[in-house]
């Protein structure tokens, strides 16, 4: 994505009509780190240079491919990063306990593996109960690396303790927040082990 930006940065400067020019001989000069970052080949770009012979023209062309170039890169790294967050969720769920009713986990692996974005949902599922709380309030505790810290979920939300103190967060519902999927297991398949 360096390439790309330096790209960026060149055209905006370059954008007069006196200098506009510069840029079709900064794409050829930069040729090889342009098609890494556009994840093409540099025929491709070569390809776009010899079809665009209006160098206004070009400079819009590579600022509207930048921009969707990065748009499928970010989409991406949160496609990775939510698939490596539930891989780890789902990981976590299996080595959750019930206890005294109430279904305890590992919060600090938990925090460290499996959040995404702030305003994503973690959902705690059983056969019991669904609950699913804002990533925003762990991401901050995360931040504290607390290593005292336990948690249980119950029908009433996710409880967090630490040695001098403590966080309730209730339940929430938001079918347009991204969400981590835990699906913990049921109170009988816990009695019977």
């Amino acid at each position: 994505m360096k390439a790309l930006n330096q790209l960026r940065r060149f055209i905006l400067a370059k954008s007069n009509a006196d200098e506009v020019h510069e840029i079709r001989e900064y794409v050829r000069g930069n040729l090889a780190e342009l098609a890494h970052d556009f994840c093409v080949t540099t025929g491709t770009i070569e390809s776009a240079l010899e079809c665009v012979k209006d160098d206004s023209s070009l400079a819009c062309r590579m600022l509207e491919t930048i921009r969707r170039s990065e748009a499928i890169q970010r989409a991406h790294r949160k496609e990775a990063r939510a698939k490596a967050a539930q891989a780890s969720a789902d990981a976590l769920a299996s080595m959750a306990r019930w206890e005294n009713g109430k279904l305890h986990v590992d919060m600090v692996s938990l925090l460290a593996s499996a959040l995404t974005k702030r305003n994503d949902l973690l959902v705690f599922a059983s056969d019991e109960f669904t609950v699913g709380v804002y990533m925003a309030p762990l991401f901050d505790l995360a931040k504290l690396k607390r290593r005292d810290l336990t948690a249980f979920v119950d029908a009433e939300g996710l409880h967090l303790r630490w040695s001098t103190g403590g966080l309730n967060l209730r339940s929430r519902k938001d079918d347009d927040a991204d969400r981590i999927v835990m699906s913990l297991p049921t109170r009988t398949a816990a009695l019977a082990a």
